[in-house]
């Protein structure tokens, strides 16, 4: 009896610990992210400069109200001749050095067939594409964060393979790991070509009529917009599904339109019209943010999944459905990370939920 009362306190004082770390590397994360544009309810505009020089005002919508037309995050830009803040573009950020971040990015959103089944056509343009955007989020300081976590927690774990714990100490090895995880390509059933970055970053549609994926609050701020490579708002209506309480997070329901025909035009008789039942985001992070916050759940998903193995406690799910927990910038985040492919060693999904 005694065993097994020290046996429960030593787990419990291990799970505090864990939860204390994460919550220590994921705050440090967000703090490291200076191309992230603060967000701002629409209740609680300010009146003052901020993190950057852009802000991003997320409008509110009631719950259950369909509203067309309605743009649901609106971009401004600090007017330091005149003290305030003014109405922005998305071609004003993509010119902005001090955003590289999201020009990057930008770029990336149209490589991808939309449809699951169908298999991408990789071009070299599209390949030096991402590798550019790779060696940006591999020198970003959200990203150094996250690989002196992982040096540090996994250095001498079991659980983690030889080849990560090598990538987490060499730059190469890192970026290629990144590539790997995110941007490799794999089949998984019917579904063909799938990639964690287009999944979670630009999102995919299934045969239902579903959208799948799309948790980059910046493609959906594309995409609500005449902003993007068609010049068509592809975004029909939205609903705020969330208590609004935090300026970083939004859940939302939405339908989208996508070109399915490939004619320029996303409304058309032929194009698909796609529905989103809930989809979340954290709001005004960059690319490079979100992908050290996925990193570091992928591998606590991956280690805790190798010891479930060694304990006998084995399952071939490529996720923890409980997710990680955590306290981002004073509130409290379930994050969710599904890996899939062979061995599960892929990216498959990665978002927050509020909790």
């Amino acid at each position: 009896m005694a065993h097994q009362q020290h046996t429960k306190t030593t787990q419990q004082q291990q799970h505090v610990s864990s939860t204390s770390e994460i919550n220590s590397v994921f705050h440090a994360i967000w703090a490291a992210d200076k191309q992230r544009i603060t967000a701002f309810h629409e209740k609680r505009f300010p009146n003052d400069t901020f993190h950057g020089n852009f802000v991003v005002k997320v409008c509110d919508t009631k719950r259950g109200e369909n509203i067309k037309s309605h743009n649901l995050f609106k971009l401004y830009k600090w007017d330091e001749v005149n003290h305030k803040y003014k109405s922005s573009t998305n071609a004003e950020l993509l010119k902005a050095d001090s955003h590289k971040s999201f020009r990057l990015a930008y770029v990336l959103f149209d490589n991808y067939e939309s449809d699951e089944t169908k298999p991408e056509v990789n071009t070299k343009e599209e390949c030096a594409e991402i590798m550019e955007f790779l060696n940006h989020v591999t020198d970003s300081e959200p990203m150094k964060v996250a690989a002196a976590y992982l040096r540090k927690k996994f250095a001498n774990s079991k659980d983690v393979e030889l080849e990560d714990k090598q990538s987490f100490t060499d730059r190469t090895k890192f970026l290629n790991k990144l590539k790997k995880i995110w941007f490799d390509q794999y089949d998984w059933g019917k579904m063909k070509s799938l990639s964690g970055f287009e999944h979670t970053f630009v999102g995919e549609r299934r045969a239902d009529g579903q959208v799948m994926g799309y948790h980059f609050w910046y493609k959906y701020f594309v995409d609500d917009s005449t902003e993007n490579a068609t010049g068509q708002d592809a975004i029909d209506f939205n609903r705020r599904l969330d208590d609004a309480a935090s300026d970083d997070y939004i859940a939302i329901r939405f339908a989208q339109y996508v070109d399915a025909d490939n004619d320029g035009v996303v409304d058309g008789a032929n194009d698909a019209q796609l529905f989103k039942s809930f989809g979340s985001f954290f709001v005004g992070c960059s690319a490079e943010c979100k992908m050290a916050l996925g990193l570091i759940s992928y591998y606590e998903s991956k280690a805790a999944w190798a010891s479930r193995r060694q304990s006998k406690r084995h399952d071939d799910r490529g996720d923890d459905e409980e997710g990680i927990h955590a306290v981002i910038n004073g509130h409290h985040y379930k994050l969710s990370m599904h890996r899939g492919g062979d061995k599960h060693q892929y990216c498959r999904s990665f978002f927050p939920e509020r909790v």
